[in-house]
């Protein structure tokens, strides 16, 4: 809402302030899991300015590594890229659910196939704007498959985008 000047927008003053930009305590820790040089490059430049950036020069075979990965250096966030490996992704989810269950996990997926949709997975080379998002909302959610309770320091946003039940 804007202001005409008037004072028409008297009492909308609550409507504006719940625009103000939310200002983040400490920088998000990502950890990106990928053997795609370029679209490392292109992940440390979209998402540098929210935090530490690391990576994992993985393929997603071995859950169990990629979670003692994590327990060594820890992450807010873990972004898996699922490029022709869906269903190991899957399955690093399901890990880390048990390992990590605080750590958000965003997928990203080359190819828009029935395996990708059902992880979520937004496109590998989409919208940075997107990219972005899918951080910030992986950091509030956490691990979509995890069923214990969280802490108060994240809540799921169901409210906000609905469920994030993988089945």
């Amino acid at each position: 809402m804007y202001s005409s000047g008037d004072g028409s927008d008297a009492g909308h003053g609550s409507a504006i302030e719940a625009l103000a930009p939310v200002i983040r305590l400490h920088p998000v820790r990502i950890k990106v899991i990928t053997t795609d040089a370029a679209y490392r490059e292109r992940v440390w430049k979209v998402l540098s300015d929210l935090g530490r950036v690391s990576f994992v020069v993985s393929s997603l075979d071995s859950p169990d590594d990629i979670a003692s990965v994590l327990r060594a250096e820890p992450a807010d966030v873990v972004l898996l890229d699922a490029t022709g490996c869906e269903a190991a992704a899957r399955k690093v989810i399901a890990k880390l659910a048990d390992t990590a269950p605080r750590t958000g996990v965003l997928v990203v997926c080359h190819h828009c196939t029935e395996a990708a949709r059902e992880l979520r997975a937004l496109p590998k080379w989409g919208w940075t704007q997107d990219l972005r998002a899918g951080v910030e909302v992986a950091y509030r959610a956490g691990n979509p498959l995890y069923e214990g309770p969280l802490g108060p320091l994240r809540r799921r946003p169901e409210r906000l985008t609905g469920p994030r039940r993988l089945e």
